[in-house]
C-alpha cells in the first residue's frame, strides 16, 4: 500500500474511533529459541502463547520458520469426555472446574458437552 492512501486510511480509521494496530515486536533468537524449548515440552500453541503472552499465530510462525512439524490439537478422548459428563451432572461442577481435571479449557469442555448432546445449565450469574 503506498504511504499517502495508507495515512488516508489511518485517518479515516482515527475519524470513526477505531484503533490503528501496531506492528508486532520483534522477536529476538533467544526468544525463539525459548518458544522452541517450551513447544518440545508443551505441544500446544496456544497453551505455550498464553504462558508466554504473546499471539498464538506469533508462536506458531516462529514455530514454522524454525522447521518444527506443529500437530493437531489433541481432542476430548472418550474416557476424558465420560469423565466430564460424569463431573458435570452428577457432581454439578462447572466447565471451569472440569477443565483443569481433564487438562483442557474450559471452552473445550463446554464444546464437547455440548457435541455429546449434554442439556447445559443456564450460566452463574457473575457479580
Amino acid at each position: 500500500m503506498d504511504l499517502r492512501v495508507r495515512a488516508e486510511s489511518e485517518q479515516r480509521a482515527a475519524e470513526v474511533g477505531r484503533r490503528v494496530p501496531a506492528s508486532a515486536a520483534q522477536l529476538r533468537p533467544e526468544q525463539v529459541d525459548e518458544i522452541v524449548r517450551l513447544y518440545g515440552e508443551m505441544k500446544s500453541v496456544k497453551g505455550l502463547a498464553r504462558h508466554l503472552g504473546i499471539h498464538h499465530h506469533t508462536a506458531r510462525k516462529h514455530l514454522i520458520d524454525r522447521g518444527i512439524e506443529i500437530g493437531q490439537p489433541r481432542q476430548v478422548s472418550d474416557e476424558e469426555l465420560t469423565l466430564a459428563i460424569h463431573l458435570y451432572i452428577d457432581e454439578r461442577l462447572t466447565a471451569a472446574q472440569i477443565a483443569p481435571k481433564i487438562g483442557f479449557t474450559a471452552s473445550t469442555v463446554v464444546k464437547a458437552l455440548n457435541r455429546a448432546g449434554v442439556k447445559m445449565r443456564p450460566p452463574v450469574g457473575r457479580g
